[in-house]
């Protein structure tokens, strides 16, 4: 049209020319409005595929959305696996940690029974030696009172239950000897030693 080729002329004037541009009529609009618009429905005419074209282009953008699906589900797999190995990985850290303060639970627990068994061992001794003083002291006191026929007799007394105490004493610690040679053989075989004969 008319108007079109007058912007065409009023575009090819310097930029230092501020010439006012002529708008176009309004049967001119109409006129240019027709004509794109019949271009644009025979372009769209010809643009009609046939059954095999239309089926190629189908597969094709089946192909390409499978392949988007693909790409987009890969770093969503990715960070799924990540986020897995950092739950199992933080999961064995507390398993660790859960089992450590058992493990310090029960040392704790059996250090102290084994001090108040300890304890309670050492008062028995102490009561029964203090016991033992009392009992000599007493027959040492009566000793003296007794008459020298009586005194033979009890002083062999005296020496006989000091004697069954020392027996007493080292079979006690004859026992525990065993007890502990007895534990330690356990131990070795508890870890896969050999005894040490």
């Amino acid at each position: 049209p008319q108007w079109l080729v007058n912007a065409g002329e009023c575009t090819s004037h310097s930029f230092g020319q501020f010439e006012k541009p002529t708008l176009p009529a309004p049967s001119e609009w109409s006129e240019f409005l027709r004509a794109s618009n019949s271009k644009v429905e025979r372009e769209l005419a010809q643009l009609t595929l046939s059954d095999p074209e239309q089926r190629e282009l189908y597969e094709a953008a089946r192909l390409v959305q499978t392949a988007f699906r693909k790409y987009k589900g890969r770093p969503l797999r990715e960070q799924q696996e990540v986020a897995t190995a950092v739950i199992q990985r933080c999961y064995r850290k507390y398993k660790q940690y859960a089992l450590y303060k058992k493990m310090t639970q029960a040392a704790i627990l059996i250090q102290s029974k084994f001090r108040s068994y300890h304890e309670q061992k050492k008062f028995q001794q102490s009561r029964r030696a203090a016991v033992l003083i009392q009992q000599c002291y007493r027959s040492y006191r009566e000793f003296g009172r007794l008459r020298p026929h009586r005194r033979a007799a009890t002083a062999a007394l005296v020496q006989s239950s000091l004697l069954t105490k020392r027996q007493d004493q080292a079979a006690r610690k004859i026992m525990r000897f065993l007890r502990r040679c007895r534990h330690r053989r356990k131990n070795r075989r508890l870890f896969g030693l050999s005894d040490v004969a």
